[in-house]
């Protein structure tokens, strides 16, 4: 890839700069959520979840993170399955990044906008039934 000029150089930097920031505080959590156990105490705190009483689209994916990481993947899926999408929108994000944080393009998803749709819908829908569980 050749040196960018100028302004694009700038925004080659900034992008390098925040791609490479990105994967450094990522690690830095993943290190953090392998090492604390969140069956033992909160590691994370949902602010959704501590102003409403009710479980966000994301709670549980630290505790599904924690599982997957020590090898259990099934019990990862039952306390939040969207951890997986997460990980594919990581890799996506990445592969999106590559050329300024590698110099080099990494193989890209393309993902329809239906499977988008369908997901976000999905999401939306296991956010109601697991708060409506609750209730009864």
């Amino acid at each position: 890839m050749a040196a960018p000029e100028g302004a694009d150089r700038r925004h080659h930097r900034r992008m390098f700069l925040m791609g490479w920031g990105g994967v450094a505080a990522l690690a830095l959590f993943t290190a953090y959520v392998y090492f604390s156990n969140p069956f033992e105490g909160r590691v994370t705190i949902c602010v959704f979840h501590a102003l409403t009483g009710l479980d966000c689209p994301g709670c549980g994916m630290t505790r599904a993170a924690w599982l997957l990481m020590h090898g259990h993947p099934i019990q990862s899926l039952k306390q939040n399955p969207f951890l997986f999408v997460v990980i594919v929108a990581a890799y996506m994000l990445l592969a999106e990044m590559s050329p300024y944080m590698l110099g080099r393009q990494l193989p890209q998803l393309e993902i329809p906008n239906w499977v988008l749709i369908t997901l976000i819908t999905l999401v939306m829908i296991f956010t109601v039934v697991r708060n409506v569980l609750k209730f009864i």
